[in-house]
């Protein structure tokens, strides 16, 4: 059978795709004769009828020029007066279009058990269909685990209290869920709904330990007018009054991040940094890490771990050639340094925002590793200087870390966030690392025709120095 649309509405989409269009193609619903809920009456009701009649045709001509707010107010003016089966469904139609979804299932339902004697069989079907697709955009979500006889707030407006009867109805989208009794810390959780989902929300109240009584009056003056207050300790309310800002609930977390690590200078056997024709250009690298922890409100710690590899080369570097007999001789030399390792450590952090993010981390942790470096004659040599090939040499790394790290991003979904950051570890040795190996050279015109000369042992890095990571996370929250 070809669908039939409801009279007024058009092929439009909304921001939730088909599924409601579908609806409403497939719901053929009677336009007839106004057919009364009530039996009838003297000439005041038929004035009443008369009069809904008017407000009814009204109706009809707004949704035929899809003036959705103002059609349906005519309905709902009609529907006071005298109740309908075509003023019903014809309200739900309209506030299908405004996407107030929940008062468009009340009304079709309310049709369904009014008029359930005058409904024709294909009707009644598709006025299921539709109830059904409509249950597929909006939610619920189902409370337990609380104390009987606590009060739920919903998006802070009542919803009754503990055990309800039924799952809370709700729009798709972000909601708060806030549970409060007298004698126990109030709880509340913020949380997404999707459409045709049931979220369970377990509101555990913990007992306060210490409840009291104040009582303000004036001097000597006792009775009825004397106003009492009930304080609860670390309570969220105070004489009706909740406390400002949602808390959020506990939960672990886990997190992901790639950095870029650069480095200014490893320092190495000159401290005092490059002179005269030396070049350092900017040492690079990469990082992988990984965090873990638990978040209560604005406050997360936990543990991490990860690799780093940054390397650095420094072009036309002072350094002294050693020989047989105590002479030494200055030479250009082309050093690179490279530092590779793994990283252990915990950090604390502080966050806010909802949809845009901010993060502040502290870290503090180990880095094991090696430090390797690899040294060649520079190219200005002039004639006469020492020539060599590639030299090797290489340490163990320990270096103990303080890493600052801020952060900023944007919540993907209710328990996903991307954020882009930037931390700086400060890598402290201990010890510093250092080569005691000679570093045999050949010799050649400008030795003094020694038979052999050599490098000393030296530091690979300085004490201390800091890393630049630019990094881009991703993190998942675990309610």
């Amino acid at each position: 059978m070809k669908a039939r649309a409801m009279p007024g509405t058009t092929r439009r989409r909304s921001a939730h795709g088909g599924l409601l269009l579908a609806a409403v193609l497939l719901a053929p619903l009677p336009f007839g004769s106004l057919a009364a809920a009530q039996p009838g009456g003297g000439p005041g009701e038929v004035r009443r009828r008369e009069d809904a009649r008017a407000h009814f045709q009204r109706g009809i001509a707004l949704r035929d020029q899809e003036r959705w707010a103002e059609a349906l107010a005519e309905f709902q003016t009609s529907r006071s007066l005298f109740v309908t089966l075509n003023g019903t469904t014809n309200a739900a139609a309209c506030l299908i279009q405004l996407e107030r979804y929940l008062e468009a299932i009340e009304l079709y339902e309310s049709a369904l058990r009014d008029f359930s004697g005058r409904l024709k069989g294909e009707d009644k079907r598709d006025i299921l269909l539709v109830v059904k697709l409509l249950y597929n955009a909006v939610g619920a979500i189902a409370i337990v685990g609380a104390e009987p006889g606590a009060a739920v707030l919903l998006d802070g407006v009542p919803r009754g209290e503990l055990p309800l009867g039924a799952p809370l109805r709700v729009p798709r989208g972000p909601h708060t869920v806030r549970v409060v009794k007298a004698g126990y810390q109030p709880f509340e959780q913020r949380l997404d709904v999707d459409g045709g989902e049931t979220v369970q929300v377990t509101a555990r109240l913990i007992r306060l330990q210490e409840t009291g009584t104040l009582e303000i009056a004036e001097p000597r003056r006792e009775g009825p007018e004397a106003r009492r207050i009930r304080l609860a300790r670390d309570a969220g309310a105070i004489d009706g009054r909740e406390e400002r800002g949602p808390r959020r609930t506990p939960r672990l977390l886990a997190e992901v991040s790639a950095a870029a690590p650069l480095v200014v200078s490893f320092g190495g056997d000159t401290p005092a940094g490059c002179a005269g024709s030396c070049s350092e250009p900017l040492g690079s690298g990469v990082s992988l890490s990984v965090h873990g922890g638990y978040g209560i409100d604005h406050l997360s710690f936990g543990a991490s771990a990860g690799y780093l590899s940054v390397q650095q080369a420094v072009r036309g570097r002072s350094a002294t050639i050693e020989a047989v007999g105590g002479a030494s001789y200055p030479v250009r030399v082309d050093d690179t340094t490279a530092l590779r390792g793994a990283r252990f450590g915990a950090w604390v952090g502080y966050s806010s925002g909802e949809r845009l993010l901010l993060h502040a981390r502290l870290g503090a942790g180990g880095l094991f590793g090696a430090v390797a470096g690899s040294r060649t004659s520079a190219r200005v040599s002039t004639s006469g200087a020492l020539s060599f090939g590639s030299l090797e040499r290489s340490a163990a790394a320990r270096f103990v870390y303080v890493a600052p790290e801020v952060r900023a991003g944007v919540r993907l979904a209710r328990r996903v966030e991307l954020t882009l950051g930037l931390e700086v570890p400060l890598l402290i040795a201990v010890p510093r690392p250092a080569s005691s190996q000679r570093l045999f050279v050949g010799t050649a015109a400008g030795v003094d025709h020694a038979a052999a000369a050599w490098f000393p042992g030296e530091p690979l890095t300085a004490p201390l120095f800091p890393l630049f990571m630019p990094a881009l996370s991703a993190r998942y929250d675990f309610h």
